[in-house]
């Protein structure tokens, strides 16, 4: 299984303001996503990254209308709508996934959730959008934890005037 950890985030690392606001990414960066979970299919969030999106407008939430979203919580009586599936760990979220079919997940966070499967060495491959903003105080990409990702560089591209994608490949 191929896991893909794909994230916005501002120059700093943040993903998410201390109060889980996105404001400071923009609409761009959601689009992007769409277009690689799309080519997949299966994505996997955390709890919070679920409650997040579930606020979202209605527009973005339609555009994940036909993929599967697996949703890794700790509480397994987590009350998630009918098109999303829950997963109590990393690797039970993976093992959904292969039992459904798919051969590639991309994993969207949060930093407690990325920290999980990269300490258990479960990503092959990081896509992050840079926004061109410095946040103060907020989510990073990764919680703390004990863990060591050595990366190739795949490709840098250009995303739009204040956009900049980095993606790695990890190197195991």
């Amino acid at each position: 299984m191929k896991i893909t950890l794909w994230m916005a985030a501002s120059l700093n690392g943040i993903i998410a303001t201390t109060n889980n606001g996105e404001d400071f990414l923009s609409d761009k960066n959601w689009w992007e996503f769409i277009k690689t979970v799309t080519k997949t299919s299966c994505l996997v969030w955390g709890r919070k990254t679920y409650q997040v999106v579930s606020g979202c407008d209605k527009r973005k939430k339609n555009s994940l209308k036909g993929i599967t979203k697996i949703i890794v919580s700790k509480n397994n009586k987590l009350k998630l709508p009918a098109d999303y599936l829950l997963a109590t760990s990393p690797k039970q979220a993976i093992a959904l996934a292969a039992k459904l079919g798919f051969k590639e997940i991309i994993l969207v966070g949060g930093s407690t959730n990325n920290s999980a499967f990269a300490a258990s060495n479960l990503i092959d491959e990081v896509i992050i959008n840079f926004e061109g903003v410095i946040v103060g105080q907020g989510l990073p990409i990764f919680k703390p934890a004990k863990f060591l990702l050595p990366l190739q560089l795949k490709t840098i591209k250009k995303i739009s005037s204040n956009i900049i994608q980095l993606h790695y490949k990890v190197k195991k």
